[in-house]
């Protein structure tokens, strides 16, 4: 049975707290999927270690192959990562950033946006790690 785009939606969505996400699904069911899709979508090449085809039809919201646990879960982690990617350049925060008078003001958010750039990284190697494990899992079946 082929794997729902919700099921990696849904397991991204259990580990980050969103605030703007969840008013857009208040607002739009359907803007929400859409958005929600098009982070996924933008997350499916960076998983190029697949074992399988990440082939997927948009209008079915569907992959054309049932997934593995591990892949769902490194698929949810390369969406968080695109979704948090959003979220620390996001023009309206930078913007606030170099209109802030004060260095305290300044200061704070300059500090705020390297501690998320901190997390991004680390969120990264996970998840490099996670793909890195999922491969010697199936090392019989890579092919040099």
């Amino acid at each position: 049975m082929p794997t729902s785009f919700d099921t990696i939606i849904d397991l991204a969505l259990t580990l980050i707290d969103d605030y703007k996400l969840i008013k857009l699904y208040n607002q739009s069911q359907t803007k929400f999927l859409a958005y929600c899709d098009s982070l996924l979508i933008a997350a499916i090449p960076n998983f190029f270690r697949c074992n399988q085809s990440l082939e997927y039809t948009a209008e079915t919201r569907q992959f054309s192959n049932e997934l593995t646990n591990a892949e769902i879960s490194i698929l949810a982690d390369l969406w968080i990562i695109e979704w948090f990617e959003k979220e620390t350049q996001d023009s309206r925060k930078i913007n606030a950033l170099l209109q802030s008078s004060g260095s305290f003001k300044s200061h704070s958010a300059a500090q705020n946006l390297k501690e998320k750039s901190v997390y991004l990284d680390k969120l990264r190697e996970k998840v490099e790690q996670k793909m890195t494990n999922y491969q010697l899992q199936n090392i019989d079946n890579i092919s040099i």
